[in-house]
């Protein structure tokens, strides 16, 4: 009997062992996916110039942003997919779009517009007779202010002075399009009808 109890610690303890075993493995920890980087998915102007004092729309578009801001000067914008916001250059000026993630990643995209003078204007058009006779020679006349080029169509009439005329000769109906471009290639644009019977 007295060796069956000095026997008894040998046994639980092979027991022990046995259903205890080796330490489970740690289970595998989920794969952390790496922040998304901030996105410009459109950044344009509807100008690439304006005349002093005239605005232009600043288009931009972000994805996985936090932050968003345009300079010169400093503005804070929205994280928005589609905004446009006005801006008004004394000079020629290159904008600068960030675009700041959660995680702090930052994206950066510049455009220029360029600030010009007074647009072209056209003060006056006029026509020497509303209405003549087949192949009857017409004058078509304008005054322009700020203007670089003045072209009249039909006719091939093109000047840089800030007032002219231009003779035509039509042999039916003709709608004259007096059209002025100024230094930043804005342009502005009159019509003329004249009557052919």
């Amino acid at each position: 009997m007295a060796r069956s109890l000095c026997l008894l610690p040998a046994i639980l303890a092979s027991f022990w062992i046995a259903c205890s075993g080796p330490a489970p493995a740690p289970a595998p920890r989920a794969a952390s996916r790496p922040p998304e980087s901030p996105r410009i998915t459109q950044y344009y102007a509807t100008k690439s110039s304006v005349a002093p004092g005239e605005t232009a729309l600043v288009c931009y578009g972000v994805e996985n942003t936090e932050s968003v801001w345009l300079e010169p000067p400093r503005h804070e914008l929205s994280a928005a997919q589609a905004r446009c916001v006005e801006v008004s250059p004394e000079k020629d000026t290159t904008y600068v779009l960030t675009a700041r993630s959660p995680s702090g990643q930052s994206v950066t995209k510049e455009l220029k517009i360029a600030a010009g003078g007074p647009p072209a204007h056209i003060t006056a058009v006029t026509v020497s007779a509303p209405e003549v006779k087949p192949g009857q020679l017409v004058a078509v006349c304008y005054t322009v202010e700020h203007a670089r080029v003045v072209t009249i169509a039909p006719g091939g009439f093109r000047s840089s002075a800030p007032s002219a005329c231009a003779s035509h000769q039509p042999t039916k109906t003709t709608t004259y399009v007096v059209t002025a471009t100024g230094a930043a290639g804005e342009k502005d644009e009159e019509r003329v009808k004249v009557l052919v019977r």
